[in-house]
């Protein structure tokens, strides 16, 4: 009996470890391909929407196009632009 108190002892404090958050997601939108957005779950494209958001505000033009949409906008216009442009990069697609 006591290994197992012990283990699930241990295995109690390892869990917040191994949980993954909204806002634990990091993304570099540099490098998030149209192939690799499409196949992602809400939670990921969510994410990508937002730091491309992030990294279109620099830009006078995309920052009027794109930052007045939410989160869930964003995602979607994303998604919208990589189905136009499926081959190239997110964050291209979107400034086409």
């Amino acid at each position: 009996m006591k290994m197992t108190y012990a283990f699930a002892a241990v295995a109690l404090l390892a869990v917040p470890a191994f949980a993954q958050t909204e806002g634990d997601i990091k993304v570099d939108p540099s490098t998030v391909s149209c192939n690799d957005f499409a196949l992602m779950d809400m939670q990921n494209m969510s994410a990508v929407g937002i730091a491309m958001k992030e990294a279109l505000k620099d830009d006078a033009a995309m920052n009027t196009k794109y930052s007045a949409l939410s989160d869930a906008d964003m995602a979607t216009a994303a998604a919208d632009a990589c189905k136009a442009h499926p081959e190239g990069k997110v964050i291209d697609a979107l400034k086409m």
